[in-house]
């Protein structure tokens, strides 16, 4: 298998191409192989049951990596692989991983179409603003007790000393990151899973290195995140992490997105980029666990009707032409803020059309705008993330269909005046830490819905 430093070497030595120019061959390879394959984008149809159309989407995202590559932003140049690499990559590609250890490690392996394996479920507040350590350690703690959540995602002390700014690429974010980890370390040890595994993630590749450290900070065996740029582009910042994951064997989670109205073109062409974007996350980001995704251009939702199209269209592709490690996390950031209903049933869209298509869930879960706000979020949005990703397993593409169709058709024209949402301190006791009687309720009937409409709900 071609190495990472076989990689570098390419993204030194390889073509010489202006950005504007690699931007316009993806626009033009992309309608291009469209009209070869045949894919469509049926607006009914947000969960396809067509195998015949993942399949050729597959082959297209395949050839669009093969032709095009990925653009180096730091020297200009794109790395390409041959078809043989390719193939080899997929092939050498793991097909189960330990995340995790001791009586917490969990098993996450690949997931076919509507297969019966269970979804890892990592869940937590993503990236919030937390007020202060004490707040930070009770939200933390909370979501950890859940048993129906296998991992939990961590963020960060809005300040430092409750006094200095943390900011981007400054020697603040580095201490506030690492603050908040050891937090939650404390936290998942106090919930009674000290082996659970966790993941945290900064804006800089030096800052997140920073996270490691086996006794208070993030574990190999924990997440570690790696990302590549809005449309199969890479930096160098985000290989550090690759080259760190390496030295060190870690558990790697790549995300790539497509973007629904960028240079993918139309809603089809981010599918096919979605697919290539996955092979570029294992070959040249290293992931050992991948998310193909995309993300809208204007709707401020991940549990749009294109998003779930594409998103799921790509994982199903990929599912059944690979034995790759896969997750979605469709619905992880949904337009409506925490303690509402719309909160609930977006995310609900979303994390059901990721499983049925053979993905796990590792994104963690947030309002997609949080602004500054502080304290954004519950352990019961987390427990939902993990109660509906288990409950869907055995639904079929048809019936997850028919269920995200009626959930779409309550939510899908309030995207612009979804409700703001509420903080932990107006949805639970805070000297109990327990959710108040209006939002547990509500919980419990959305719950009772969602029984209604075939989930198969656990007891945890």
């Amino acid at each position: 298998m071609v190495s990472l430093w076989d990689v570098l070497d390419r993204a030194r030595n390889g073509q010489k191409v202006l950005e504007k120019d690699f931007d316009m061959a993806i626009f033009r390879k992309v309608q291009e192989l469209n009209k070869e394959y045949k894919i469509k984008y049926n607006p009914a149809t947000p969960i396809p049951s067509d195998d015949q159309m993942a399949d050729r989407l597959f082959e297209a995202g395949f050839r669009l990596y093969l032709d095009l590559g990925s653009y180096c932003t730091n020297t200009g140049r794109v790395i390409k692989f041959t078809e043989q690499e390719i193939k080899e990559a997929l092939m050498a590609a793991p097909s189960e991983l330990v995340l995790g250890e001791g009586n917490d490690a969990v098993k996450m392996v690949h997931r076919d179409v509507e297969g019966e394996q269970e979804p890892i479920v990592c869940a937590g507040i993503q990236t919030a603003l937390y007020s202060d350590k004490k707040m930070a350690f009770k939200i933390y703690k909370g979501c950890a007790k859940d048993r129906c959540v296998d991992g939990i995602w961590g963020g960060i002390l809005s300040k430092i000393e409750d006094k200095y700014e943390v900011i981007a690429g400054t020697p603040s974010e580095i201490y506030g990151y690492r603050c908040a980890t050891e937090i939650l370390r404390e936290a998942i040890d106090a919930a009674g899973r000290p082996g659970m595994f966790i993941v945290n993630n900064a804006p800089t590749s030096i800052a997140t290195i920073a996270l490691h450290d086996r006794q208070k900070g993030l574990r190999p065996c924990d997440l570690f995140e790696t990302t590549g740029i809005s449309e199969l582009k890479i930096n160098f910042d985000d290989l550090n992490r690759s080259a760190w994951g390496e030295i060190h064997n870690a558990a790697l989670h790549g995300a790539h997105n497509s973007v629904i109205g960028g240079f993918s073109g139309t809603i089809e062409g981010a599918a096919i980029v979605s697919v290539a974007g996955a092979i570029q996350l294992l070959l040249v980001n290293r992931a050992n666990n991948i998310r193909p995704g995309s993300i809208p251009f204007k709707t401020k939702s991940r549990a749009t009707r294109e998003h779930i199209w594409v998103a799921n269209m790509a994982l199903q592709a990929l599912s059944r032409n690979t034995h790759l490690i896969l997750e979605g996390s469709i619905g992880d950031h949904p337009a409506a803020g925490p303690g509402t209903r719309q909160y609930f049933i977006e995310t609900a869209a979303g994390h059901i059309a990721s499983t049925v298509a053979g993905g796990h869930s590792l994104g963690g879960t947030r309002k997609f705008v949080i602004g500054q706000t502080e304290n954004f979020g519950t352990p019961l949005e987390s427990r939902w993330m993990g109660e509906v990703c288990k409950a869907a397993v055995g639904l079929t593409r048809s019936q997850a269909n028919e269920i995200v169709n009626k959930l779409l058709a309550e939510y899908e024209n309030h995207f612009e005046d979804a409700p703001f949402g509420y903080t932990y301190e107006q949805l639970f006791d805070v000297d109990k830490e327990e959710p108040l009687p209006g939002y547990l309720s509500l919980y419990e009937q959305i719950k009772e819905e969602f029984k209604a409409l075939g989930l198969r709900f656990k007891n945890y």
